[in-house]
């Protein structure tokens, strides 16, 4: 990196050798080139999501009533004719999350497998797949502008694995 007052100088060649200095250096650039090609100053962003729940209608199977029955003709009959009994069972995805991103800050989201991390990011970025049998509550917006009217415009969001524990 220079000392230049336009920021770091970077390789134009390819993503990789954009990429070569390192996220930071990449940010340090655009935050520098996009105000002075505008002529106007990066907005701050604030995410804020208060009380968020989100649940889905799933359909499971229900064997529980012939698993203790012999292993009959008759019994297994019944069985391939009539099926398994099927359940729609409430699964919670999120349950009263609130939060607050923070504008001009890096956020890491860390939680358990199946805890429900892309889950709220699919959320917050309006890329989760609605459907009836899903249920969303609670408040997001973005710089107090509500979730609805700016989810198709702005909020994005990388996903990335674990590979930066490993260092």
């Amino acid at each position: 990196m220079s000392s230049d007052p336009q920021g770091p100088e970077l390789s134009y060649e390819s993503g990789k050798t954009l990429m070569d200095q390192g996220p930071q250096a990449f940010h340090d650039l655009m935050a520098t080139k996009l105000p002075a090609a505008t002529g106007r100053p990066l907005p701050d962003m604030e995410v804020r999501f208060s009380n968020l729940s989100l649940s889905a209608d799933i359909v499971v199977a229900d064997d529980h009533a012939t698993k203790y029955e012999l292993p009959t003709i008759p019994n297994e009959l019944k069985k391939t004719l009539m099926g398994p009994k099927k359940l729609t069972v409430r699964k919670e995805i999120l349950k009263n999350v609130s939060g607050r991103l923070a504008p001009g800050k890096i956020t890491l989201l860390l939680g358990q497998p199946g805890s429900g991390k892309s889950a709220l990011m699919k959320v917050l970025t309006g890329r989760f797949p609605m459907a009836k049998k899903i249920t969303m509550e609670g408040d997001v917006s973005f710089n107090s502008v509500a979730h609805k009217q700016i989810v198709d415009k702005l909020p994005q969001f990388v996903s990335l694995d674990d590979s930066g524990l490993h260092r």
